[in-house]
């Protein structure tokens, strides 16, 4: 990390906290570290200073009843694209900076990292992620995400933060048309009692691993409340749904095809109606049901109450332990592989006239490789999210090596990078956003290695069908 300061200091974690407010001010630094046999345990920041300082110390108090923890950190070796990502992630202003060992090296600060990663482009994002009074504000966000992965990946900014990205501001985006629903839908007057509700989002939103023109994938998990009539509750939901959802698409996230929204009864219920729904679900294990399963899986609360939406993922993985089911979790996405034939060519559309001749470069690239990877990570207990969290913990637990972590960590930047690329030309050139892209455009080193990386990942899906699939051959 090239950016570090060394705006902290490091006390005892039984040092009071006057004390330690003394050398803070006295040295002029805003962030205290807590450290206890020699690691970094606990940090107490200006603004938990003005919380849980200010009325509630006294003199007795320890830095240590008053200190966050567990500390959200980076490593030295870490992009700074990251930290940023980390920071706004977890709204925090300033982030520690540990060597391998754990041991702390410096502090990152927001302002001065965003300003050094991305210069003028850190005013686009703050302009964009603030002017979102109305809908046209949010209208605004969305068309100006394609002059922000163009400047990104003008300055050769990885894919995945890329991509990343581009979920948080649709997650913005999200959020400000969920409140503006509940303004409206209050006025109904359709139940005295909200309970407390998680809006989720699935697929690549709920891994923060979007492109540029994601439909709606999304659910509602609500709490039950006895004082209120079922049946007018999912009617608040449902109009609430219907506002939001509605909102989404006139802001450029196009409603699902699919239906796969909170405004159909399937994805919006009660956390009880969830896990029963799920346990049906499992139960029966038809191909329809596992299908399910499968599209609901990589969830994110974008809004709400969150432990709503961890409870339920932690019923889901609880149930899927059961090998049984996790062998039909992978039938029902055995249809999806990768674009490449027996002989090295690419596999390309044959039946749909519009994109004939051409690859589907995330249904058949991105997907297939995704899709193996969270299957491997559901039977090793794995609960992270996003594509390449999950590589790391399959690697930490020996079920892939470094080397082939790596290779399918480059092959989903190759492939993104190539997906986000077109996808910018054609908005350019005025055409629809799509997915597939015209293999004959690539130059021939591009074509020899995505034809390496689409090799290794249909070799992985067969892999996984051995291992999962139970289907030896």
């Amino acid at each position: 990390m090239d950016y570090m300061t060394d705006d902290y200091i490091l006390v005892k974690k039984s040092e009071f906290i006057k004390s330690a407010i003394e050398k803070l001010k006295e040295l002029k630094k805003s962030t205290i570290l807590v450290e206890e046999n020699g690691q970094v345990c606990g940090i107490i920041t200006e603004k938990d200073i003005l919380k849980r300082v200010a009325f509630n110390a006294n003199e007795q108090t320890t830095v240590n009843q008053v200190m966050s923890q567990p500390v959200k950190f980076v490593y030295d070796d870490d992009l700074l694209f990251h930290a940023v990502g980390k920071m706004r992630k977890l709204n925090l202003h300033h982030l520690p900076v540990f060597d391998m060992n754990s041991k702390v090296l410096g502090m990152i600060d927001m302002n001065t990292a965003l300003t050094a990663e991305l210069g003028d482009l850190v005013f686009q994002i703050d302009h964009m992620t603030y002017d979102e009074q109305d809908v046209s504000g949010l209208i605004k966000i969305k068309q100006q995400q394609i002059n922000l992965a163009e400047n990104l990946l003008n300055r050769n900014v990885y894919p995945g933060d890329i991509s990343y990205l581009l979920s948080f501001l649709n997650n913005v985006i999200y959020r400000r048309a969920i409140r503006l629903a509940e303004k409206r839908v209050k006025d109904k007057h359709i139940i005295k009692e909200i309970p407390n509700f998680s809006v989720i989002v699935m697929g690549s939103g709920g891994r923060m691993e979007s492109f540029l023109h994601p439909d709606q994938d999304n659910g509602l998990i609500y709490e039950t409340n006895v004082n209120e009539d079922p049946k007018k509750i999912d009617l608040y939901f449902e109009e609430l749904a219907k506002d939001f959802t509605k909102t989404l698409d006139d802001c450029g996230i196009p409603l699902c095809k699919g239906d796969l929204m909170a405004s159909n009864l399937l994805w919006r219920k009660s956390l009880p109606e969830w896990k029963a729904q799920v346990e049906q679900w499992l139960k029966n294990h038809a191909p329809q049901d596992m299908r399910h399963i499968d599209m609901l899986y990589d969830f994110r609360s974008v809004y709400g109450k969150i432990e709503l939406a961890e409870e339920l993922r932690s019923f889901i993985n609880d149930k899927l332990q059961e090998k049984k089911l996790l062998k039909f979790l992978y039938f029902s996405e055995e249809e999806s592989d990768a674009a490449i034939g027996f002989f090295g060519q690419f596999i390309v559309e044959k039946n749909d006239n519009e994109n004939k001749g051409f690859l589907n470069l995330k249904h058949t690239g991105t997907l297939p490789l995704v899709e193996s990877i969270r299957l491997y990570s559901i039977k090793n207990k794995i609960t992270k999210i996003s594509t390449f969290e999950r590589l790391d913990e399959l690697n930490n637990l020996k079920v892939l090596s470094e080397d082939e972590t790596d290779f399918f960590k480059n092959a989903h930047r190759f492939m993104s990078n190539i997906l986000l690329r077109n996808q910018v030309e054609r908005t350019k050139k005025g055409l629809s956003i799509k997915n597939f892209i015209d293999p004959k455009l690539l130059l021939e080193r591009e074509k020899r290695v995505l034809k390496i990386y689409l090799k290794k990942i249909r070799d992985l899906k067969q892999r996984v069908r051995v291992d999962i699939g139970e289907e030896y051959f």
